[in-house]
């Protein structure tokens, strides 16, 4: 059996492993494990509780992204009225 060169070093292939092409457009929905990475929050309570909108695809789950912008806004909100604000960093000063 042949094998096709992709023209890259071993170093080069190992190095692009695990590296995603580049999307020019945003993707309309992700999977749990990418939308976990987005939330790092209890991603299947908040699919449960209706917070996240899933649906399946043939035999994959996929979350939109609508619904974590949505989920995203809403703890942005209840954090501002629960008093919060954001800290804003103070310049270092110089040390004589």
């Amino acid at each position: 059996m042949s094998q096709l060169s992709t023209g890259l070093s071993r170093q080069e292939k190992r190095a692009r492993v695990g590296v995603r092409p580049s999307l020019s457009v945003a993707p309309l929905a992700v999977p749990p494990q990418e939308a976990s990475r987005l939330l790092s929050s209890r991603l299947y309570e908040l699919m449960r509780t209706g917070e996240l909108v899933s649906y399946r695809d043939g035999r994959a789950r996929r979350i939109t992204m609508a619904s974590i912008h949505e989920h995203m806004a809403r703890q942005l909100a209840a954090d501002s009225a629960d008093g919060w604000r954001q800290i804003t960093p103070h310049p270092s000063k110089a040390r004589k």
